[in-house]
């Protein structure tokens, strides 16, 4: 968006003139199609010192009535995704960054550092042979060598950044915003802030075409209550000086 904005759009809409001035960081996918299913973990995986910063899920779990033999050529039984959040470090296989290497090596990469951290003490979580396909986020755009792009990077919150983000509606009448730049309740680029930013700019619309529909629901963002004590402890600890109680045993 802030390539797209001209002077003269910056000086009709105030709200829009900073958005060069907010980070992002590339954060984008790649699934792997077996022809066995693969759960791990109920939920999300995290490989906390993966070179490529790997989360993964496993999405067979939340698709238990979908027959996934009606799909493609009817042999794939699960879906591992993974998301790359690190395309700056080199990776293990051909030492480069995600963002130097192709499609293959990139899917290569990922593979092998799954690899790395499921099959251990003798495990085979992950077989090759257990691979039917894959697909890599076509936000990535190439060809390589050299520097690929990407269509859609993430937003990134850092201290004092709320200054520079607007609102749905900003000073121009017949533009409104659904992005994860746009100021939310939930103030984190994820599919939550996604929805509430959306939801905004439908009240934007609604407000602005003089409709009677009822507006889309808003609602601040709530931390689990029970947390608190916890977040106390580590407030405590960090002005004490003291690290994590986790480091500490």
């Amino acid at each position: 968006m802030a390539s797209l904005l001209t002077d003269e759009l910056k000086r009709a809409a105030p709200s829009l003139a900073n958005l060069d001035k907010l980070q992002t960081r590339w954060m984008n996918g790649i699934q792997f199609y077996l022809s066995r299913d693969v759960p791990v973990v109920n939920g999300h995986a995290i490989y906390l010192d993966s070179p490529w910063a790997l989360t993964s899920i496993s999405q067979r779990q939340f698709w238990t009535n979908v027959d996934f033999s009606a799909f493609g050529h009817g042999a794939v039984e699960g879906i591992l995704s993974a998301d790359i959040s690190e395309w700056e470090a080199p990776g293990v296989v051909y030492g480069k960054p995600a963002r130097e290497c192709t499609a293959p090596q990139i899917q290569e990469e990922v593979w092998t550092q799954l690899k790395q951290h499921l099959n251990i003490g003798g495990a085979a979580t992950l077989d090759d042979a257990n691979l039917l396909s894959w697909f890599l986020d076509p936000d990535i755009e190439f060809p390589n060598p050299g520097t690929a792009a990407n269509a859609e990077p993430l937003l990134i919150n850092v201290a004092g950044s709320l200054q520079y983000r607007p609102e749905a509606q900003v000073e121009l009448q017949n533009l409104f915003l659904a992005s994860d730049y746009v100021r939310t309740y939930t103030d984190i680029a994820c599919m939550e802030a996604a929805n509430e930013a959306a939801r905004r700019a439908v009240n934007c619309v609604l407000a602005a075409s003089g409709s009677t529909a009822s507006p889309a629901q808003l609602w601040p963002l709530e931390e689990p209550a029970f947390l608190k004590p916890l977040q106390e402890v580590d407030r405590i600890r960090f002005g004490l000086g003291l690290p994590h109680h986790l480091e500490s045993t």
